[in-house]
């Protein structure tokens, strides 16, 4: 089954798409530090909306990032 010119276009992005997902993580790991050295809750619910936030990005381009391969896996 050929791939669409879109498919090609996102594994075309796949390096992207991974290196992000590793600057993404390095950061979400480094608000785990600042989330123990909080000064109040407040601080603290907003570390945790960033981490959130952060971890849903994460996620996303964890499923791209696999149907990419299960696309190069047809080719």
């Amino acid at each position: 089954m050929p791939l669409t010119e879109e498919q090609r276009q996102e594994i075309a992005k796949k390096e992207e798409y991974i290196a992000l997902k590793e600057k993404l993580l390095t950061k979400r790991k480094s608000l785990q530090l600042d989330l123990e050295h909080a000064q109040d809750t407040v601080e603290e619910g907003l570390i945790e909306e960033e981490r959130e936030r952060l971890a849903q990005q994460i996620k996303t381009l964890a499923a791209n990032i696999r149907q990419i391969e299960e696309w190069e896996a047809l080719v």
